[in-house]
């Protein structure tokens, strides 16, 4: 396998951002809730019938 010279590629800078339990975060907050000890969850249904979980938070998670 040969040597790959980098010296020649585009430079940029990339940001990373650990997107773990960020929407039911970003809820949590809306709501005045702790994003780390509220259970939360988001569900595609309100009714809890057939619904979906598009997002949880970590507690949620650990109970569930």
């Amino acid at each position: 396998m040969g040597y790959f010279d980098c010296s020649r590629e585009p430079k940029s800078d990339i940001a990373f951002v650990d997107m773990r339990s960020f929407y039911a975060s970003v809820e949590c907050v809306e709501r005045g809730l702790h994003p780390l000890r509220a259970s939360l969850c988001v569900m595609s249904r309100v009714d809890n019938s057939n619904g979906l979980i598009l997002a949880s938070s970590p507690m949620f998670k650990k109970v569930f």
